[in-house]
């Protein structure tokens, strides 16, 4: 597993980056309002090559976490697959069922993965065809794509609605979930992890990363901490669908202890300087003061095994 990125944004402006923030917090429940929630990565969907290139450091990602959590021999192999929200395309579930996966089925609140265009699924598909290590039949997947975005997928399963509802998964033997950066989202984490856990199998495997910093780009790099300034009641009255929930990896555990879930497990990925966090820590609304908050996790790596 790698070593946590140790991250030191510098000066600390706590009353001026509470008044931006609070700026920052109403522009955003404005531009959503209007525009709907349409970005969910830090680039555009036109970096074609760069989007190839992430979803296979998102898949190695879960595999370099599952070695370390399962063990070396972990093998993707007859695995079904369930990935919840999956974002701006089906990048990872096509790699997934190139790395031997029997099934892979994706659910998401935002249908955002019907814009991905040809050209990048062309590359995906030069880029799994270059593998060595892959015997992959790379026409069949092909099919199974075109089969998906006609809605009759068998093996490369997408749906989305609004209420990110998982019992429209109608396969109850799941081996392994998937999420990357999404879990931040959810509107409802307590009813998501209810419904996951009975599509999972006894023995099934959870692996998420969670971004646990301020999203809003300008100022992550600067205050990453911003949206644990204010209090429940204003964050509340600023959110909107998709924003981030502000639940910490301690109420993570809990909640999948709760719903049956053993062996968690939690690897900090980006962790604030000491000293730097010991400055901003006093400036934040009171439930993020408490040590057992573990606010120098900016993000972090989830398994769990589902009890049999």
């Amino acid at each position: 597993m790698r070593q946590p990125k140790i991250v030191n944004p510098g000066k600390v402006r706590n009353r001026l980056h509470h008044v931006i923030g609070a700026v920052i917090l109403t522009a955003n429940k404005i531009r959503h309002a209007v525009g709907g929630y349409r970005t969910p990565r830090p680039f555009a969907p036109s970096q074609i090559a760069r989007a190839v290139r992430y979803d296979f450091s998102v898949v190695d990602g879960w595999l370099d976490c599952l070695r370390q959590y399962v063990g070396e021999r972990f093998s993707l192999a007859g695995k079904r697959v369930l990935e919840l929200g999956p974002g701006a395309d089906l990048g990872a579930g096509v790699i997934l069922l190139a790395m031997g996966s029997d099934k892979y089925s994706a659910v998401d609140a935002h249908n955002l993965a019907d814009a991905a265009t040809d050209e990048f699924y062309d590359l995906l598909f030069l880029e799994l065809a270059a593998r060595e290590d892959l015997d992959i039949d790379i026409d069949a997947l092909r099919d199974e794509l075109l089969l998906t975005q006609d809605g009759a997928g068998e093996r490369l399963c997408y749906q989305c609605n609004r209420d990110f509802d998982l019992s429209v998964i109608e396969d109850d033997s799941i081996d392994l979930i998937v999420s990357q950066a999404a879990f931040e989202h959810f509107d409802d984490v307590p009813r998501t992890i209810e419904q996951m856990s009975k599509l999972a199998s006894p023995g099934a495997v959870l692996v998420c990363e969670i971004d646990l910093a301020t999203h809003t780009r300008w100022i992550r790099d600067r205050d990453p901490l911003n949206i644990y300034r204010f209090s429940d009641a204003y964050y509340n009255l600023m959110k909107f669908r998709g924003s981030p929930n502000r639940i910490r990896p301690v109420e993570y555990k809990q909640m999948l202890t709760a719903a049956g879930w053993g062996d968690i497990e939690q690897f900090p990925l980006t962790v604030l300087d000491a000293d730097y966090l010991a400055r901003v820590q006093p400036s934040l609304a009171g439930r993020f003061r408490d040590q057992t908050a573990e606010m120098e996790c900016l993000s972090v790596a989830v398994c769990a095994r589902k009890n049999t």
